[in-house]
């Protein structure tokens, strides 16, 4: 599983198959779904106006910074780039609303792909017809491409991964030991439509999209092949001049801003409806104001802090729809370190989180059902396990996660050894106010004082991060922040994912962390032994044989795998080694004249199908 396909929520610089929605595709009936919900939140959004000829969709993206432009999806790492270039993007397979790959021309994906196990390869062959918007064919050689930028170091690209390391001689290409990549190869030639792929080895995940095993990604080489690997990233023709294969081609870029865009009239499927599309860069602060002057028909990247303020333009011209994400929000406890000589997490620090009443006691302490409703709004939901509810068939529904009992946490802490004593102080010197029977010391009179190594960086994270110590004091134990403060963002990430042993590193106990995630559910990325974002470093023989039994042959069964990762889910429960916190919904504000506006994951061809209904946006009295 691509390291690449999984990063901690927060960065700017991320890129996950699956959170785009431009990036998804499949079977047509998902916008015919009119009945499926996301929390109290409809998929899509139905407007019972027909779409008008033509019309110019204002699409908005929130950020803070500039969009770098990148094209080439094997050189960026920036979520904000994916999401700019969304109208002119086409995803090369089709999938249903689980992220598998589906295959025919009329799902609406560029190619199809088959596997034959037995002898180890995948052969992807392109639909008749693709083009780039110069009108050129879209090649084997087109696939090839992005492996040799991923793979040649010359290219500045940071998408290596041990996972591509499976394709036959794509690592030999990587250190430099030849100049052909021996197991990508081609039946019907380079100017052909067949790529086919030879494997190592056979993996599960194979026929999942976002599995990070092959690329699923396409790079004009006719276009780009004069220039040196080493002047890509810098080339106009990747940056300000791309070649695109979308419904949509950019007309006029001003970079770090916005993109204007026109149809593509060599697209493959069917024509847009929309004459062209405007997407432009806004800034949080101005999201409300923009949104109250019509001035975008969608707007992407809201957080829960907006939500209060645009709900209340649900009757003034918006609707406001919404999607399960493809990401978790946990917390750690750390019981170890992580060696990088080793590439192996230990799980040998002194702290009584190692014991696991305790680590089950801070959970059910927490009132997290609480905190979704009063501070999220309800756009984050307390989560029962690590995997999304999107996987439906990999959720283990007999986890009931860890609601807030406080007297089971008075519990398990009891069975731990621990007891009241009234006058016991913390590390502040102070006695707990919040318990009138004291705070929980162990035998030898010692008081459970742990330390909360808590981010910064969002309008409510002092008030989380103040609840949750506040609600551990209510059940006797004393925790104070990192430093007697919250930590930014960049320092923490440093912090967590340190190697060897440091003060530092070995100060903290309780963290959290929040996870986008992949269109392939494995999570042996994420608490594998070798895992470098392991961050509780926590590990175990029987942690180890579950993740590997969701990953191994016998899980090419896909019943045997929905029930290895449903045993891996217990696991979790039984052990809460990380406890699961929060599921979130993304949302998105939509100007009441969109037409076939929708969030489901299997949309096809989405932005062709999009039009409006009126000549300008929606705007309440």
């Amino acid at each position: 599983m691509s390291t690449l396909t999984k990063r901690i929520l927060g960065t700017a610089a991320v890129v996950s198959l699956g959170l785009s929605l431009a990036a998804c595709s499949g079977s047509s009936s998902s916008t015919e779904k009119k009945d499926m919900k996301a929390g109290d939140f409809e998929l899509s959004y139905q407007n019972p106006d027909k779409a008008i000829k033509g019309g110019t969709l204002n699409y908005g993206f929130i950020t803070e910074t500039p969009f770098i432009g990148q094209w080439i999806r094997s050189l960026s790492t920036a979520a904000i780039d994916y999401e700019m270039q969304a109208p002119a993007r086409s995803a090369l397979f089709a999938t249903d609303n689980s992220f598998s790959i589906v295959n025919g021309k009329d799902k609406g994906g560029m190619a199809d792909i088959e596997f034959d196990n037995g002898k180890k390869t995948a052969l992807i062959t392109l639909h008749d017809g693709v083009k780039w918007s110069d009108g050129k064919d879209v090649t084997a050689r087109d696939l090839y491409f992005p492996y040799e930028i991923i793979a040649n170091d010359k290219a500045g690209s940071s998408r290596w991964t041990e996972s591509l390391a499976n394709i036959v001689g794509l690592e030999d290409y990587h250190n430099n030991k030849t100049d052909k990549i021996s197991g990508l190869t081609f039946p019907d030639g380079e100017d052909g439509k067949k790529l086919l792929i030879q494997f190592k080895e056979v993996k599960p995940g194979f026929t999942q999209s976002g599995n990070g095993y092959y690329l699923e990604q396409y790079v004009p080489y006719h276009y780009l092949k004069d220039i040196p690997f080493d002047k890509l990233q810098s080339d106009e023709k990747t940056t300000t001049k791309p070649l695109v294969v979308g419904p949509f081609k950019p007309k006029n870029i001003v970079p770090g801003e916005s993109i204007s865009y026109e149809v593509n009239e060599y697209y493959y499927g069917e024509k847009p409806k929309l004459d062209s599309v405007i997407v432009k860069t806004v800034n949080p602060s101005k999201v409300v104001a923009s949104l109250k002057n019509a001035e975008f028909d969608i707007v992407r990247g809201t957080t829960p802090d907006l939500y209060p303020e645009v709900e209340k333009l649900k009757d003034k011209g918006y609707a406001i729809t919404g999607q399960d994400e493809l990401a978790v929000s946990v917390m750690y406890y750390n019981v170890g370190h992580y060696d990088a000589q080793k590439s192996l997490n230990i799980s040998d620090r002194e702290t009584p989180v190692q014991d696991v009443k305790v680590r089950k006691a801070l959970s059910y302490a927490l009132d997290e059902d609480s905190v979704a409703k009063e501070i999220y709004h309800n756009l984050k939901y307390r989560a029962n396990g690590t995997i999304p509810p999107v996987f439906s068939d990999y959720v283990n529904k007999d986890n009931k996660g860890f609601p807030y009992e406080p007297e089971k946490a008075e519990k398990l802490l009891e069975e731990a050894g621990y007891t009241y004593k009234k006058d016991a102080k913390g590390k502040d010197g102070k006695t707990n106010e919040v318990n009138e029977k004291g705070y929980l010391v162990d035998k030898n009179g010692k008081t459970l004082s742990l330390v909360f190594l808590a981010r910064s960086g969002q309008s409510y994270s002092e008030v989380v991060a103040m609840d949750y110590i506040n609600h551990w004091k209510a059940v006797g134990v004393d925790v104070s922040l990192f430093k007697n403060k919250l930590t930014d963002f960049n320092t923490w990430a440093d912090l967590v994912k340190s190697s060897g042993k440091t003060e530092d590193n070995q100060a903290w106990d309780i963290s959290t962390g929040g996870w986008s995630l992949s269109s392939e559910p494995s999570q042996q990325d994420l608490f594998s032994a070798k895992a470098p974002f392991n961050l509780g470093h926590f590990t175990s023989p029987e942690l180890t044989a579950l993740l590997d039994d969701i990953d191994s042959e016998k899980s090419l069964d896909k019943g045997y795998r929905a029930k290895a990762f449903q045993k891996y889910q217990a696991y979790i429960q039984d052990t809460a080694f990380v406890t699961p916190l929060d599921f979130s919904i993304d949302w998105t504000p939509v100007n009441k004249r969109v037409v076939g506006w929708t969030q489901a994951y299997d949309a096809t061809d989405l932005w062709a199908k999009l039009g409006v209904s009126k000549d300008k946006p929606e705007q309440g009295k």
